[in-house]
């Protein structure tokens, strides 16, 4: 049987968006302080090891060529974002 390309990456672009929405968000809510009990943490620390978890699925999953793809659309998608935030 033969198989298409595409559709071994069903849920590529699933993966690479919530990673750069992980990315975005962690960057925005290191700013904000989260009081847990005895502990205080800012939002950015408990967030941002998630995008780890999908670079690592990524990287499982669909090789080290889409990874490093999908990792430097998060860096350029963060760095759009600190220069329309210092913008505005």
């Amino acid at each position: 049987m033969i198989q298409s390309r595409e559709m071994g990456y069903r849920y590529f672009d699933l993966i690479m968006a919530l990673f750069v929405a992980v990315l975005l968000i962690s960057n925005v809510a290191s700013s904000k302080i989260l009081l847990l009990g005895p502990f205080t943490f800012d939002g950015g620390t408990l967030l941002f090891p998630i995008s780890y978890i999908f670079g690592d699925i990524l990287t499982e999953v669909y090789g080290y060529r889409r990874s490093r793809r999908v990792i430097w659309a998060g860096f350029a998608c963060a760095a759009l974002m600190a220069g329309v935030l210092a913008l505005v």
